[in-house]
């Protein structure tokens, strides 16, 4: 029988040798080996010990980002688009469930917790959620790769406003989630000249500190250079 984490209450973790490197791997999350294991067994395969599996390509980024945060992939990525379709197609197969049905629409509007709101009913601030803001760029993103899109003018425009969203809110995101998000929009769809000069004006330049690089510990001030209107 596979080997599941002793520590652990949840009985869907299970050591799983990946390539050469032992992971425990939660496999509700990252489903693929919920099957992979139950073939072994059917099959009669010695699974007595750690199963084994051969390599997948990024994969302790994969399972470090879907216990962590989709965020994870941005900081531990390299900064090449290529990569990232290699990443995005290694969790389609392996049946990472990424978008959980959500649309573009719903993407932006996950995007927009990143800042801070004020509830006129309560007359409070809602604090921000800059995590689930961070996880949806990476969502965007696979979307871009990934997603079939119906209309290519309609949806586009709105691609292009959940890009600009985050190229140009750098308190949320940091310089690798904004490069790859733009390349994605720009490789997916024939961007206008109005596009293009607007995305320009928030130009991606490489951090020259540790300081900017994509953290959990942000500053509060946020940027509000740019808001846009959801109402596409």
């Amino acid at each position: 029988m596979a080997t599941q984490a002793s520590s652990s209450k949840d009985d869907s973790c299970v050591k799983i040798r990946v390539g050469e490197t032992e992971h425990l791997i939660h496999t509700k999350k990252i489903p693929y080996f919920k099957s992979f294991l139950s073939f072994q067994q059917n099959s009669g395969q010695n699974t007595t010990s750690v199963p084994a599996h051969g390599d997948i390509p990024f994969f302790d980024v994969i399972n470090y980002g879907v216990n962590n945060g989709f965020r994870q992939f941005f900081r531990r990525m390299p900064t090449q688009l290529s990569d990232y379709h290699v990443l995005c197609e290694q969790l389609e197969f392996l049946a990472v469930n990424v978008l959980e049905d959500r649309k573009l629409r719903d993407i932006m509007g996950d995007l927009r917790h990143g800042k801070s709101d004020w509830d006129p009913q309560e007359r409070r601030e809602v604090p921000s959620r800059k995590w689930l803001a961070r996880d949806s760029a990476f969502r965007l993103l696979y979307t871009f790769l990934l997603a079939d899109f119906e209309s290519d003018t309609k949806d586009s425009s709105m691609a292009y406003q959940a890009t600009l969203f985050v190229v140009s809110h750098r308190a949320i995101f940091k310089y690798r989630t904004r490069k790859m998000v733009r390349e994605a929009f720009e490789e997916r769809f024939v961007v206008t000249e109005k596009q293009l000069k607007g995305l320009c004006q928030w130009p991606i330049n490489e951090p020259t500190s540790e300081r900017w690089q994509d953290g959990d510990v942000t500053t509060e001030v946020e940027e509000t250079y740019y808001d846009s209107d959801w109402s596409l």
